[in-house]
């Protein structure tokens, strides 16, 4: 649009060189309409004006066009945000109502966890579970599956240096 607008100033001083270079008349006919004495430069200012004027229209025209899909497309992201953001809630609310399910499927009740009383806030010791090799000994509360995951102890993963220097002293395999 900047382009267009210099190039209008560009034409429009052409026009005015060849106006000023032209003083000389003659007469124009257009269908039954008639002028006499009209100086050289009218036609060519004329004909720049109409086609300045339409690309005037054009320009107004395709701002519009384009104010209207910015505009679209706002409404659109401010929608799709929300919807992000109701999400987001939904999602923390439904993390909360699983933490919850589980301590009370795992016998730990937050209510009596905010108590001073000791002897409720203590759980009972996980059952052994058998070594790899020995299946003759069986979980304690047979069909319940035993969540290993509670009872491992945490071990942080080794960061991508401490592998390598492990490796390299020959104190692990280089498994990822």
């Amino acid at each position: 649009m900047i382009l267009f607008l210099i190039l209008l100033v560009l034409a429009a001083a052409a026009v005015g060189l060849y106006a000023t270079e032209n003083t000389g008349t003659h007469d124009v006919t257009l269908w039954q309409w008639h002028w006499s004495a009209v100086p050289d430069w009218v036609p060519v200012v004329a004909t720049a004006a109409v086609i300045g004027g339409l690309f005037l229209l054009y320009m107004l025209y395709s701002g519009m066009i384009h104010g209207v899909r910015v505009g679209s497309m706002r409404r659109r992201v401010t929608t799709r945000e929300s919807t992000i953001n109701d999400l987001r809630r939904d999602n923390q609310r439904l993390r909360e109502e699983n933490a919850r399910a589980r301590s009370e499927l795992h016998g730990m009740d937050r209510g009596v966890a905010a108590t001073s009383d000791r002897a409720a806030m203590e759980t009972p010791a996980p059952d052994p579970m058998p070594a790899n090799n020995d299946i003759s000994r069986e979980p304690a509360a047979a069909g319940t599956a035993v969540d290993r995951s509670r009872t491992a102890p945490y071990r942080p993963r080794a960061t991508f240096g401490e592998r390598v220097r492990a490796f390299f002293s020959g104190r692990e395999p280089a498994g990822y």
